[in-house]
C-alpha cells in the first residue's frame, strides 16, 4: 500500500519535468542560426603553420608516397664510394612501370582499407634513387660450404652485420640500402638485413620472404636481456665413485627395523613439512624472478615496426614454416610471441598483403600465399614456378608448348638493381664486424671472438649471473680454438673459487680435465683426469692432497683399477724417518677386480702396504656364497734384518681362511707370497714416485702453456699462416732466379760474331757499341720469332695429321681389320702425346722469352761496358 501511495506523488513531479524539457527544446529551436551565418560568425583559429620542404617530405615518406619523377643523379658519393653501377642511379624502363603500377595500387589500397597502416612498398637506396622493395631482394649463392644450411647461414648474417634500430619505431623506414651494401658497411637496420640474408636464403633454394609488421620492444631494440643464453649451462656430474660397489652383492642382510613407528611418522611429518616449505620458497622464489624480469610498460606496443624474414616449406627442405630474426639470426615458430602482426612479404617475385586478423597471433594464421581470400597480390599473375598449364590429353607436344606460350602474360618483376652479393672469404673467418660482438643475455654476458683474434686462441667468453640485473657473478666459462696445447674450455666457480680446464684430444700426457683451486692449490684437492684409452698404463684419475692421493685405472690386464696414498703430515715425520723433497709415504691401498680364472681365496681384492708399521694386509675376494673373505697379514722385519735372503718365520704371518675346510698354506706358499708382496711394495712406491713427477711435470707445463699460449693454423688458412704464405713466395723467388740463372749460365757467346767482324777490338766506341747492342738484340728478337713459328708450325701440322687419321678411322672403322685398329689407337696416343709436348714446349717458350731477352740486355751491357770504358781512356 505504502509503495502504490509513493508512486502517486511522484507523477505529477514527473509531468512537470517533461514539460519543462518541451519549453527548452522549443527555445532552442527559436534561436537556430542558418548555416550562412554560422560559417560567418567570428572564430577563434590557432596560428597558421609555415610548412617548408623538409616537412612536405617527411609528410610524404609517413604516407609511403612513390615519387612519379626520376631526376638524374650525378657525383654520388656515399660512405666514401664514389663508383656506384648505373642500375643504383636510374631506374629502368620496365622499373618506371612497376612504381607507377605500384603507386596505383597504394591509393587504391589506401582508399579501400583507410584504417590500415601505409604500406612499405618503395623507399630510396645509398645513392638517393627511390627502387621497389622487390627489386631490392638479390638471390645469390656464395661458395663457401659454411653457410650452406639456413641456420648456420642466418647464424652468419646475424653475427656478421651490426643491428641499427629505427630513429621513429612508428614510421615506415626513408632508406633502403642494397645487400650488397650492407655487407660492406657490415650494419643495417632490420628491413635491409632481413632482404640480404633473404637474398642469401633464396640462394641456397628455400623459399624465403622478408615480412613487414610488428614486434615488441626487446626486438626492435636488439634487447636481449630477456632471452636465454644460447650457451646453457653444463649439468655438472658428481665425480663420487664407490669403490665397494662390487662387494654389494655379498653385504649381510640388515637386521630388523625395530624402532617405533609412531616416532617415524613423526619424523616423516617434519620432514614433509620442511620439503613443502621449501616448494613454497622455492615457488616464490620463481614469482619473484618472472616479475623481475617481466618487460617494463610500452606505450607504443603493438605499433612498433618490425622486419624479419619468412621461410616457407615449398622450396628447399624444412620441416614447418619458420620465422628467422636477421638481427640475431635466430629462428622462432610462427607463434612466438615476439611478433605481433604482419603487413606484408614479398620476395623477389611479388609483394603480398596480409588480410587476416593477427589478433589470435601470428600462430593461426595461413601461410598459403596462393590463396588470394588471405593474401592479397600486387602483381596479378603468379610467379613462374607457381603457374599450372591444364593439358589436354588429345593435344601433342607441339600444342603443349604452343599453349603455354600463350598463357596470360602479367607484368612481372623487373631484374634485380642491386650488385652481387660477395663476401671474401676473410669477412666469412672474422664473423663479427670488428672481430667482436658482446651481448648480454638473461642473466649471462656473452663475450664471442673470432678466430684468432684473442692471442691466446679464447673465442668466446661467458659469465653467467645470480641476479637478474647481472651484478654477482658465479661463473665464468672461456671457450677456445686452435691451442697447442688442446685446450678446449675453463670453467671458474666464483662459489668454491676452483678453475676447471678441459682439453680435447692429442695431448702427449693424454689429459683431458684438470680441476684446482685458484688461491690455495697445494692445500686443497687437485683432480687430473686422464683418456685411459690414450695411456699405456690404463690410468683414469687422479687426486691428490698435501696428504692423499688416489689414483683410479681401467681395463688393465692385472685387473687393478684402485690405489690410495697416505703421506704424512708435512715438518711431522713419524719416528724413525726423515723428511727429504719427497713426501714421506705412510700407507698404501690397492684395490684389484676379481679374476674368475684363479679360486677366491688366491685372488687378491685389497692390499695395504703400512710402511709405517712394517706391515702387508692382505684382503681376497669373497667366495661364491660367502659372507666373509680370506686374509692374510705379514710383519716385515727389521731394517736392520733385511738383507739378500729374507728371513721367514711362522711368526711374521697370519690369517683367516673364510672356506670351511680348506687346506691350510704351507710355509712355502706364505714365504713366496711374502716375498712377492715385498716385490709389490717396492714396485707400487716406484709407481707413486712416477706418478708424483708426472703431476709436477704436468703443473709446471701447464704454467708455461697457461703464460706462453701457441696456437695451431691449418697449411690451408691463407689469412693466418704468415709463415707458409712467407714459405710460398720464397719457393716462388727461388724458381725465378733458378730460370733466371738457367738462362745466364747458358754459355752463349753473344757477341762474339759481331766483334769478329771487327776484328775483335779492344775497345770500342759509345756509337759503335750502341750499334753492336742493336744489332745483337734484333737477331736475338728475330730468332725466338723463328722458334716460336717453327714450333707453331710443327703443332699444326700433327693436329691436322691427327684429325686425317681420326677421319680415315670414323669412315672405315666397321671393315678395319683388329691389328690395324690396335696400331691405330696407339699411333693416336704417340700423337696426342706430342702434340701436349708440342703445346708446353711453346707455353714454356712464351713464358722464357721475356726472360731471355733481359737476360740478354744485362749480358750485352756487362760486356760492352768495359770496352766503352777503355775507348773512353785512350780518349
Amino acid at each position: 500500500m505504502e509503495d502504490i501511495v509513493s508512486d502517486i506523488d511522484i507523477l505529477p513531479y514527473l509531468k512537470q519535468l517533461e514539460q519543462e524539457n518541451q519549453e527548452e527544446e522549443l527555445e532552442d529551436e527559436e534561436i537556430r542560426y542558418h548555416y550562412i551565418e554560422i560559417l560567418d560568425a567570428p572564430r577563434d583559429l590557432p596560428p597558421p603553420v609555415e610548412l617548408t620542404l623538409k616537412d612536405l617530405t617527411h609528410l610524404a615518406k609517413e604516407l609511403g608516397l612513390i615519387k612519379l619523377c626520376w631526376p638524374e643523379i650525378e657525383n654520388v658519393e656515399f660512405e666514401n664510394r664514389v663508383n656506384f653501377p648505373e642500375s643504383y642511379l636510374t631506374n629502368s624502363n620496365k622499373e618506371k612501370l612497376l612504381l607507377l603500377y605500384t603507386e596505383n595500387f597504394r591509393k587504391q589500397f589506401s582508399y579501400k582499407y583507410p584504417n590500415r597502416k601505409q604500406l612499405f612498398l618503395a623507399s630510396n637506396n645509398e645513392c638517393g634513387m627511390q627502387k621497389m622493395v622487390c627489386n631490392t631482394v638479390r638471390p645469390t649463392t656464395l661458395p663457401y660450404p659454411e653457410i650452406e644450411s639456413w641456420k648456420d647461414c642466418a647464424k652468419f648474417v646475424g653475427q656478421g652485420v651490426r643491428f641499427e634500430p629505427f630513429d621513429i619505431p612508428t614510421l615506415i623506414p626513408n632508406r633502403f640500402y642494397s645487400p650488397h651494401t650492407i655487407f660492406i658497411r657490415r650494419a643495417g637496420q632490420s628491413h635491409e638485413i632481413a632482404c640480404a640474408l633473404c637474398s642469401l636464403l633464396i640462394g641456397l633454394g628455400y623459399d624465403a620472404y622478408v615480412v613487414f609488421g610488428y614486434a615488441v620492444r626487446d626486438v626492435t631494440l636488439r634487447i636481449m636481456s630477456r632471452v636465454d643464453s644460447p650457451y646453457p649451462p653444463d649439468e655438472e656430474k658428481d665425480q663420487v665413485r664407490d669403490e665397494g660397489e662390487d662387494n654389494k652383492k655379498y653385504t649381510v642382510r640388515p637386521p630388523r627395523d625395530l624402532r617405533s613407528k609412531f616416532l617415524l611418522m613423526m619424523e616423516q611429518k617434519e620432514i614433509d613439512k620442511i620439503k613443502a616449505e621449501e616448494e613454497r620458497q622455492a615457488e616464490l622464489e620463481k614469482q619473484r624472478e618472472e616479475e623481475e624480469e617481466k618487460p617494463p610498460f610500452d606505450e607504443l606496443e603493438g605499433m612498433r615496426f618490425h622486419f624479419w624474414v619468412m621461410i616457407r616449406t615449398e622450396g628447399r627442405a624444412i620441416d614447418e614454416v619458420t620465422f628467422v630474426e636477421p638481427s640475431t639470426g635466430m629462428p622462432h615458430p610462427v607463434s612466438s610471441p615476439m611478433y605481433s602482426g604482419i603487413e606484408s612479404v614479398w620476395n623477389h617475385l611479388n609483394y603480398w598483403i596480409n588480410m587476416q586478423d593477427c589478433k589470435e597471433g601470428l600462430g593461426s594464421i595461413d601461410y598459403n600465399l596462393h590463396d588470394v581470400t588471405k593474401w592479397e597480390h600486387l602483381l596479378i599473375g603468379e610467379p613462374l614456378h607457381w603457374r599450372q598449364t591444364v593439358e589436354n590429353l588429345q593435344m601433342d607436344d607441339d600444342e603443349i608448348a604452343l599453349a603455354k606460350l600463350m598463357e596470360e602474360k602479367h607484368l612481372d618483376m623487373p631484374m634485380p638493381w642491386s650488385t652481387k652479393i660477395y663476401i671474401t672469404h676473410s669477412v666469412l673467418k672474422q664473423k663479427y664486424p670488428e672481430g667482436v660482438m658482446t651481448t648480454w643475455y638473461k642473466r649471462t654476458l656473452v663475450e664471442e671472438y673470432a678466430p684468432y683474434v684473442q692471442y691466446d686462441g679464447m673465442v668466446v667468453k661467458i659469465t653467467r649471473f645470480k641476479d637478474f640485473d647481472c651484478t654477482i657473478p658465479t661463473r665464468v666459462e672461456d671457450l677456445y680454438e686452435n691451442r697447442q696445447d688442446k685446450l678446449r674450455k675453463i670453467v671458474f666457480d666464483y662459489n668454491t673459487q676452483y678453475i676447471t680446464e678441459y682439453f680435447g684430444p692429442g695431448r702427449e700426457d693424454a689429459v683431458i680435465e684438470h680441476r684446482y683451486h685458484s688461491k690455495e692449490p697445494e692445500t686443497n684437492p687437485r683432480i687430473i683426469i686422464f683418456n685411459s684409452n690414450a695411456r699405456h698404463d690404463g690410468l683414469e684419475r687422479i687426486e691428490v692432497e698435501r696428504e692423499h692421493m688416489l689414483e683410479n685405472y681401467v681395463d688393465r690386464e692385472d685387473l687393478f683399477y684402485f690405489r690410495e696414498v697416505n703421506y704424512a703430515r708435512k715438518g711431522y715425520p713419524p719416528p724413525g724417518f726423515t723428511e727429504s723433497h719427497r713426501k714421506l709415504i705412510i700407507k698404501v691401498v690397492e684395490k684389484f677386480h676379481r679374476n674368475k680364472a684363479i679360486p677366491a681365496r688366491d685372488d687378491v681384492a685389497t692390499r695395504e702396504f703400512a710402511i709405517v708399521e712394517r706391515q702387508i694386509h692382505l684382503q681376497y675376494h669373497f667366495g661364491e656364497g660367502k659372507v666373509t673373505a680370506s686374509t692374510r697379514n705379514f710383519i716385515k722385519p727389521a731394517i736392520a734384518e733385511m738383507g739378500d735372503d729374507v728371513l721367514f718365520s711362522p711368526d711374521v704371518t697370519s690369517g683367516y681362511e673364510a672356506e670351511i675346510g680348506a687346506r691350510p698354506r704351507r710355509q712355502l706358499e706364505l714365504f713366496l707370497l711374502f716375498q712377492k708382496m715385498l716385490q709389490e711394495e717396492e714396485v707400487s712406491i716406484s709407481r707413486i714416485r712416477e706418478i708424483e713427477d708426472q703431476i709436477t711435470e704436468f703443473v709446471a707445463l701447464r704454467d708455461h702453456e697457461t703464460a706462453f699460449p701457441k696456437l695451431d693454423v691449418s697449411l690451408f688458412n691463407i689469412e693466418q699462416n704468415e709463415d707458409y704464405r712467407l714459405g710460398m713466395l720464397e719457393k716462388e723467388r727461388e724458381q725465378q732466379e733458378h730460370k733466371e740463372k738457367e738462362i745466364e749460365d747458358a754459355g752463349v757467346e753473344y757477341l762474339a760474331p759481331y766483334l769478329s767482324k771487327l776484328g775483335n777490338p779492344e775497345s770500342l766506341s759509345p756509337r759503335s757499341a750502341a750499334k753492336i747492342r742493336e744489332e745483337c738484340l734484333n737477331d736475338f728478337k728475330q730468332m725466338l720469332l723463328n722458334r716460336a713459328v717453327d714450333i707453331q708450325k710443327q703443332f699444326e701440322y700433327w693436329t691436322q695429321f691427327l684429325k686425317d687419321k681420326q677421319q680415315w678411322y670414323s669412315i672405315n672403322q666397321d671393315t678395319i681389320q683388329e691389328d690395324d685398329e690396335i696400331k691405330y689407337f696407339q699411333d693416336v696416343n704417340e700423337l696426342t702425346f706430342l702434340l701436349q709436348c708440342y703445346e708446353i714446349r711453346l707455353g714454356r717458350h712464351r713464358d722464357l722469352s721475356s726472360l731471355r731477352y733481359e737476360a740478354v740486355v744485362r749480358y750485352l751491357n756487362a760486356q760492352l761496358k768495359p770496352l766503352v770504358d777503355a775507348y773512353q781512356e785512350e780518349e
